[in-house]
């Protein structure tokens, strides 16, 4: 039983692992989440724990393969996945607690309890500690599932839940079948279709309110071993996204340029300035680009708007750097495990105003919400913005580090769910790939290929009107914490009074 439970638990990560690119096979999330659930049967405290750390290091560990190809170093790898797949395992204690005694004999019951501590840990690890790191978030898997339908209201909570339910049904089923209780087992397996079909009719999309024609520039990160000793790899990027701007077809209203556009800051740099200003003044519209500052011996993340005159008209700083890649905390304690701490030279600091940018057109504002990069997995962040006023969703990213890992995929994918979400057109705009417009429904169009220069123009519709997800994201979140932490209280507790020999 033992080992089935770890074979069980292996095969579940893995299987949620599949769920996402580049594989992406959304229905794996709720075959993955049921084999854990089937794990857990009859184990002891300790027992939990161990199998819901086991079941999420090997989603995580493979999700995470381009943190190795970033930092060079597979420690960084093995210690992000270890430390998401402890919060899987803290959560497998409470899943326990509540699968014992007579509140786990009913299966309409776990399929409510057990969902709502999910999606409570997940929003946890997703925040705490250096803000978080909510990668892998179960709802971003469901882009293609029926289930995406419940974005606009109740974003990656709701969706979670959901397929939570819908696992919890499918182990019920299964163990209901082998007992030969058919009847429960068809039950449970009716119920499950319903919970996963019944969202395919909620609409999605509303009409746009206006429209603009927008231009976006993939450019091409060069690899430093090919330049000469002359050339400066910051400044090469810059080039290539003037060249492949010249290129640029029709006569858009605004530009778009991915993160890390110029990491030379154009405010100081003469060269930087030049190349931007021969782009900006050759369109005669307002250029969006992602640059750097440098206040003394720190940097800000920057998606600033250039205008034709030469000025920035308005910028935005990166709120959630990613610690151990953006900036290294605790440095003098981490390099007693490892001196790749030091690849990290120039710490990132935080910005603290919404991810919010009004950019000045010929005939009106074009205001658009611009979360960099990794962001655009921040619930909280993305939603403040189109409360603010976002209009459209630019998800500037700089995908050069993580090889040809699934990162770029992953990512559209959270672009694609943000879109259904807010019911606003997105564009992920990056310096390699994947760059694309994603439509409120969910339709992808103009999507580039990886490692390839590119420059687009594509008509895209401007919307005004908010989701109850956008309106009420904070509400959600606290209502999924307390939640959450009573079930977690009611679960611990019945762990001390249903106890179990430790296996």
């Amino acid at each position: 039983m033992k080992s089935f439970a770890n074979l069980a638990a292996i095969a579940g990560g893995l299987a949620l692992f599949a769920a996402f690119p580049p594989l992406g096979i959304w229905p794996l999330a709720i075959v993955g989440v049921a084999l854990l659930v089937g794990a857990l049967e009859g184990r002891s405290w300790f027992g939990s724990f161990w199998i819901g750390t086991l079941f999420g290091f090997a989603f995580f560990f493979p999700l995470f393969d381009w943190a190795r190809i970033a930092s060079g170093v597979v420690i960084a790898q093995i210690g992000l996945s270890v430390a998401e797949a402890l919060y899987i395992g803290a959560m497998a204690i409470v899943w326990q607690g509540l699968m014992r005694g007579r509140l786990g004999s009913f299966v309409t019951l776990r399929a409510l309890t057990l969902p709502l501590v999910w999606i409570a840990f997940e929003q946890l690890r997703g925040t705490w500690p250096f803000g978080g790191m909510p990668w892998g978030t179960l709802g971003f898997s469901q882009v293609d599932s029926p289930l995406v339908r419940l974005a606009p209201w109740g974003s990656v909570m709701l969706v979670g839940f959901f397929v939570v339910a819908i696992a919890v049904l499918l182990e019920w089923c299964v163990k209901t079948a082998i007992e030969r209780r058919l009847g429960n087992a068809i039950i449970a397996v009716a119920c499950g279709g319903a919970l996963l079909y019944a969202p395919m009719f909620l609409p999605l999309g509303a009409r746009a309110d206006s429209y603009i024609t927008a231009g976006f520039v993939q450019g091409i990160v060069p690899d430093e071993a090919t330049l000469g000793p002359d050339e400066s790899r910051a400044l090469t990027v810059t080039e290539n996204l003037v060249k492949s701007t010249d290129n640029l077809p029709g006569d858009p209203d605004v530009v778009f340029w991915p993160e890390s556009a110029s990491d030379r800051d154009p405010r100081t740099s003469d060269d930087a300035r030049d190349l931007i200003d021969q782009a900006s003044q050759s369109l005669g519209v307002p250029l969006v680009l992602g640059t750097q500052s440098y206040p003394g011996e720190n940097r800000y993340n920057e998606y600033v708007v250039w205008m034709p005159d030469g000025t920035i008209a308005g910028s935005y700083s990166k709120q959630h750097p990613i610690p151990f890649g953006e900036y290294m905390p605790y440095k003098d304690f981490f390099r007693n495990f490892t001196d790749a701490v030091d690849l990290v030279t120039i710490d990132m600091l935080a910005g603290t105003e919404p991810a919010v940018l009004d950019v000045e057109l010929a005939n009106e504002t074009l205001t658009i919400a611009s979360p960099i990069c990794f962001e655009v997995a921040e619930t909280q962040i993305v939603a403040e913005a189109v409360r603010g006023g976002a209009e459209l969703i630019i998800v500037p990213t700089n995908n050069a580090s993580f090889g040809e890992s699934a990162e770029s995929a992953q990512q559209f994918d959270m672009t694609r769910f943000r879109a259904i979400e807010h019911g606003r057109t997105a564009v992920q705009v990056s310096t390699v790939g994947v760059s694309g417009v994603v439509e409120p429904n969910g339709v992808t169009r103009e999507v580039t290929e990886p490692w390839t220069e590119d420059a687009r123009t594509v008509r895209v519709g401007l919307r005004s009107e908010l989701t109850f997800a956008a309106r009420f994201s904070q509400f959600l979140l606290i209502g999924t914490y307390i939640a959450g932490g009573a079930l977690s209280v009611l679960g611990l507790i019945n762990i001390v009074r249903h106890r179990l020999p430790r296996q």
